[in-house]
């Protein structure tokens, strides 16, 4: 796997038959589960929000899929900081089903906090430079993986532009050891034909290290961390300091 492969994933068919959408995001919500997603970003964002001091933390989860992660980044976040959490996907279907979620697990809710979910396009040009920024951090969970190298050097500088703190991004990591654990897990964990696609096909589209780094660069991004995580991901935080 020295090279990325790119095609289409089966999930980002607009024409995918609703029932199968929504298995697939059933599967993909325990494969998130099982690999600690939210936990791990949770951590990361409760730790900028402590640094950067920050009295109440507007959060934007791009590419949310249907909501369990935002859902789950908020909950746990609720616990200690007031924030919003705004997510966005392409998918009306799994706009629909996060705002289900929402209402589900978060309402009435305890926690001090907002969870709104809204249709839109993270390469969408009109949403750059805005000022003031509307977030604080933004993220994104398996998202980046989807796109070519430009557009996830664009997507990366659009984070930034609309992130007045910090942008952290959760992915693959593009190797053969990954792509057998995604084989093994997404058959154990779902039982969506899709996933089971998609899954695999995830690890052979995803970036190396070296890679992430150098698109991360080329996007604008000084200076960056990136560490590796359970299960084959990574994990990448860049700040600002302007």
């Amino acid at each position: 796997m020295h090279t990325r492969h790119l095609v289409p994933e089966l999930m980002d068919d607009p024409e995918l038959d609703i029932a199968e959408h929504q298995l697939a995001l059933a599967g993909l919500r325990l494969i998130n589960q099982w690999s600690g997603t939210a936990k791990r970003i949770a951590a990361e964002i409760n730790a900028l929000i402590k640094m950067r001091k920050l009295k109440h933390c507007r959060i934007l989860d791009l590419g949310c899929g249907s909501g369990d992660i935002a859902c789950d980044v908020a909950s746990r976040i609720a616990n200690h900081h007031p924030i919003s959490v705004t997510g966005w996907d392409f998918s009306e279907t799994a706009v629909a089903q996060a705002t289900a979620n929402r209402d589900r697990r978060l309402a009435p809710t305890k926690h001090a906090c907002e969870v709104r979910f809204e249709c839109r396009n993270a390469l969408d040009t009109s949403l750059a430079a805005q000022k003031p920024r509307p977030f604080d951090i933004v993220y994104c969970s398996l998202f980046l993986h989807h796109f070519t190298d430009g557009q996830s050097l664009e997507l990366l500088a659009r984070m930034a532009s609309l992130a007045e703190h910090a942008l952290v991004v959760d992915d693959l990591i593009r190797s053969r050891r990954g792509w057998l654990l995604a084989q093994s897990g997404c058959r154990l964990l779902s039982r969506s034909p899709i996933v089971h696609f998609d899954g695999p096909q995830s690890v052979r589209a995803a970036f190396t290290i070296s890679e992430i780094r150098e698109i991360a660069a080329d996007a604008g991004l000084h200076p960056i961390s990136v560490r590796r995580c359970w299960p084959m991901r990574f994990l990448l935080r860049w700040e600002r300091t302007e």
